[in-house]
């Protein structure tokens, strides 16, 4: 069974497609005044928020439940404002459009603010791949004697080297 805080990743795909094809759809009914674009688009920003909602309340329970060190912390912090402030930016957005359905500037807006949701994404990823955060700390162990076990035979691709923890020692902060 997936912990509580473990649903976040998964729910966070929806409103994060729904968010960007209904900006693309805005951009182009903006430009080509396409009815069928801009009532897709409405639906989209209304599947959008509702996934939304889901996403912050799973990232907010992630945040007062996963094991992260001190540094992660305030990652974890900036991924939220950055989050929340991203949302605000795009309910104006959508306001913006319902009540403007054909503003090119309204449509530009929600492309940039949409940008606000790739560094959300940037920094929840930066969260899982390089602090481990959500990752158990007993299989973090496990993935670390994995690797020494395998040190210089391990699985590598295209030459690179395999990303390394930050450090061995990892201070948790609960």
């Amino acid at each position: 069974m997936i912990p509580m805080h473990g649903w976040h990743p998964f729910i966070i795909h929806l409103p994060l497609i729904a968010f960007a094809v209904a900006v693309l759809f805005d951009l182009v009914d903006a430009w080509g005044h396409t009815p069928r674009f801009r009532h897709a688009a409405h639906v989209l920003w209304g599947i959008a928020f509702i996934g939304a909602a889901f996403a912050v309340a799973s990232g907010l329970l992630a945040y007062g439940q996963v094991n992260h060190s001190e540094e992660a912390h305030d990652l974890m912090t900036l991924h939220r404002n950055v989050a929340l402030v991203t949302l605000g930016a795009l309910i104006i957005a959508a306001i913006w459009r319902w009540r403007r359905p054909t503003s090119k500037a309204a449509s530009v807006y929600a492309a940039l603010a949409f940008l606000g949701l790739l560094w959300v994404g940037y920094l929840g990823g930066e969260l899982v791949f390089h602090h481990g955060v959500g990752i158990p700390s007993a299989r973090l162990e496990e993935i670390m004697h994995e690797r020494a076990a395998d040190e210089g035979e391990g699985h590598h691709h295209g030459g690179a080297d395999p990303v390394a923890p930050a450090s061995d020692s990892v201070k948790l902060h609960e």
